[in-house]
């Protein structure tokens, strides 16, 4: 059974963290337009949708890929690099647990999942503003016994690995070569974003 677990866009998602973007005004009612659109996208591929009720206090909680790192044996709740996101970690856990074991990263490692792309056993995490060494390494020795491996990617320019590359299927990768060290994807075809449009 396919299982997707998403939660319902905050009230205070105005009040999210920002990093490498200037503040601008988040339109909350397309947002949670947008996200009920994703949900029944989902539902339509056959996943069983379990929706979490909206944190009114965390406005970034709509995320539900930061606090958590899910495999098919064992799910490791991270220890966000942004400590006003660390009690997401909560309500997510409490579900989880429903489907996988659970292990905890522990200080003073920080990760979140947006810096880990997984390409079949390994997983490429990226070191960045939100993810440290310490949280990588943890990472590595919980996912070790499970025949995972972890190699970190340094991050320049932007908030996670994720955000400046997306593994495509066909050992190839589509990545903005200016916002992450490319020597971990060795082995690789990397399709270039265009310059004139670097979040591609």
């Amino acid at each position: 059974m396919l299982v997707a677990i998403t939660r319902a866009v905050s009230p205070a998602m105005n009040h999210c963290e920002l990093t490498h973007l200037p503040r601008t005004e988040i339109g909350i009612l397309k947002v949670a337009e947008q996200h009920r659109r994703y949900e029944a996208y989902l539902a339509g591929l056959g996943a069983t949708v379990i929706s979490l009720a909206a944190e009114p206090e965390l406005p970034d909680s709509v995320f539900v890929e930061d606090p958590a790192v899910v495999e098919d044996e064992v799910a490791i709740m991270t220890r966000m690099g942004a400590e006003s996101r660390r009690k997401e970690t909560e309500s997510l856990a409490q579900v989880l647990a429903r489907f996988r074991p659970l292990r905890w990263l522990r200080e003073p490692a920080t990760l979140e999942g947006g810096d880990v792309m997984r390409v079949g056993a390994k997983l490429f995490v990226g070191l960045s503003a939100r993810t440290n060494a310490t949280g990588i390494a943890q990472l590595a020795f919980e996912l070790k016994p499970y025949g995972y491996s972890v190699e970190a990617v340094e991050v320049l320019g932007c908030l996670h690995l994720k955000s400046a590359c997306s593994y495509v299927g066909s050992r190839t990768i589509l990545a903005n070569r200016a916002m992450i060290d490319t020597v971990p994807f060795h082995g690789f075809d990397l399709v270039g974003v265009p310059e004139d449009e670097p979040r591609a």
